[in-house]
């Protein structure tokens, strides 16, 4: 399988809100490095704790928190994919353009970077007490 069919599984899955199939795509130890300095950011490892965290992405939205790949590129074992963070909280949209970045070995997602276009602006949309 290449990495793009790996990549391309997890962004349908993402899309149709099916964690199941999600979660089927990333590695038992799965790295999940989410950028920022905010309450939600920083390195989460395995898959009970990322399934927390984006369990707390929907319930701090009300189930309203997306992403949209708008295009991917490969190059060895890495996806680079320009994404939209989607949400709506307390009256404020989210409307974020960002960069993810796919390590994939073995036919699983391995480790996962997030880049916002404007992190503080994000960091503060998701502040726990907003």
């Amino acid at each position: 399988m290449n990495i793009l069919k790996v990549f391309s599984d997890y962004k349908k899955a993402l899309e149709e809100a099916n964690f199941e199939m999600v979660f089927n795509t990333l590695s038992d130890d799965i790295r999940w490095h989410m950028g920022g300095q905010g309450e939600l950011s920083g390195l989460i490892v395995g898959k009970k704790d990322l399934e927390e965290r984006f369990s707390e992405f929907a319930q701090r939205s009300n189930g309203t928190f997306k992403v949209i790949t708008k295009w991917a590129a490969s190059n060895d074992n890495f996806v680079c994919a320009n994404v939209i963070s989607i949400a709506e909280r307390n009256g404020s949209k989210l409307n974020m353009n960002g960069i993810d970045l796919f390590k994939i070995e073995k036919d699983k997602i391995v480790e996962v970077w997030t880049f916002a276009e404007f992190q503080s602006d994000e960091d503060e949309f998701w502040k726990k007490d907003r």
